[in-house]
């Protein structure tokens, strides 16, 4: 049976960095054009963009140069006045609906970071579109970015999807190069609970 794997989350969750990884596979049809590039526009670029603004289209799409198929999105996708929400059930079923097994993959990124990001690049806080399809989706495999920069090829390669991953590409150690965290995070001199690690003190709550 042909499978797909539905990538989605908020925006600034890594949805590019995780279509390299799981476009990386010679057996998945995927985005393959952003292998080649450090970013590309969704809407331009992503092999089913067309499809997720018309998930009719999906029935003349051509499934048989492939057993595997791969496509990510975001909710929502675009910036102020060109966002919009694609309706990720509504391609699901569509895609299930022509014989396709799919499996709905969340990624997601520390909420602090994601704050910030998406104030900084949107102007608002766009977790809330995100968070109001959530519970539609049926069993949904949830995805690490900290876990991914972390383990990397060790944590690729216990993934269970509907899609072969090549976990131990040589492109994978190129793609997590640079962990765009970095530029959030910054050291802390000092906090309450060093000392209790230190000398084994009991704290029993944090002061306000």
């Amino acid at each position: 049976m042909k499978k797909m794997l539905i990538l989605t989350g908020p925006q600034g969750t890594g949805n590019h960095l995780w279509s390299k990884i799981f476009s990386l596979h010679p057996d998945v049809f995927g985005w393959k054009t952003l292998l080649n590039n450090y970013w590309e526009a969704h809407r331009f670029s992503e092999p089913f963009c067309k499809y997720w603004r018309d998930p009719s289209l999906l029935k003349d799409f051509d499934w048989s140069t492939h057993n595997y198929f791969f496509t990510s999105i975001s909710i929502p996708l675009g910036i102020k006045e060109t966002k919009w929400e694609p309706n990720i059930m509504e391609f699901s079923n569509t895609v299930e609906s022509l014989g396709i097994d799919t499996q709905i993959a969340v990624i997601g990124r520390d909420q602090n970071i994601l704050y910030h990001q998406q104030n900084r690049l949107r102007d608002e806080s766009t977790l809330p579109h995100f968070m109001n399809q959530l519970d539609k989706f049926p069993d949904p495999f949830f995805l690490s970015y900290e876990l991914l920069y972390l383990y990397k090829e060790k944590y690729l390669k216990t993934l269970n999807l509907n899609i072969p991953i090549e976990w131990n590409h040589s492109k994978i150690n190129e793609i997590l190069e640079n962990d765009p965290n970095k530029k959030y995070v910054h050291s802390v001199e000092n906090y309450i609970l060093d000392n209790c690690n230190r000398t084994g003190k009991i704290l029993n709550k944090l002061p306000i």
